[in-house]
């Protein structure tokens, strides 16, 4: 008699890389950050509470280690990115584009939950993780949240949970040089730390537009 198949299907990717690129950028786009969160007082509050993010142009004002950024980021986004109604030998019928900006988070300072509409994929890369080994996570929200918790709360479905990690969420600590890439409607919030530095960490929306 064979044995059950448990296929865990219509999944949610979620990338973390290390870009070979930019272990030796970090310092620079730090005193980048700094410097312009001196000379620039952000932008109006959207998720972020008691910290401080900047405008979303970082790629022009940060440079060549933001464009690196800019650039190993959107190759990693392409290799996880299918155009399923391309010809086999037509030209790409779609282009990348990306919003980036700065975060700076004191502790104490966190992001609400929210989304990001109109972009395709959303990532985080890791400047600075404040120093906090226990606190100041990258929460990513179940989707079908919160239709897993309205029978049993606390029961599981298929595999059970990895040790910590809440059933309805997925918990990331921030690392320095991560980068974490998700579907921009994927709900997501960060925690606050408390951590000796500030925490700092730079955010990307990446936009897909039709040319073809």
């Amino acid at each position: 008699m064979p044995e059950p198949v448990l296929r865990n299907v219509f999944a949610t990717p979620v990338i973390e890389a290390v870009l070979d690129a930019m272990p030796d950028q970090i310092g620079t786009l730090k005193s980048t950050i700094l410097e312009r969160r001196q000379t620039h007082p952000g932008q109006a509050s959207r998720s972020n509470i008691l910290g401080w993010h900047s405008d979303s142009k970082m790629i022009e004002w940060a440079g060549s280690p933001a464009q690196q950024l800019a650039r190993s980021t959107l190759e990693t986004c392409i290799g996880y990115t299918h155009d399923l109604g391309r010809g086999k030998d037509a030209g790409p019928r779609f282009e990348f584009g990306m919003e980036m900006w700065a975060n700076v988070s004191p502790a104490g300072a966190s992001n609400q939950m929210h989304a990001h509409p109109g972009s395709f994929w959303s990532a985080v890369f890791y400047v600075d993780d404040g120093g906090d080994p226990d606190e100041g996570q990258l929460v990513l929200l179940d989707p079908r949240f919160p239709t897993n918790r309205v029978a049993a709360p606390d029961i599981a479905m298929g595999e059970p949970p990895d040790p910590g990690q809440p059933l309805s969420q997925l918990l990331i600590r921030p690392e320095i040089g991560k980068v974490v890439i998700f579907p921009s409607w994927l709900m997501h919030a960060v925690r606050p730390h408390n951590g000796p530095r500030d925490r700092i960490s730079i955010a990307m929306n990446i936009l897909v537009r039709q040319v073809a």
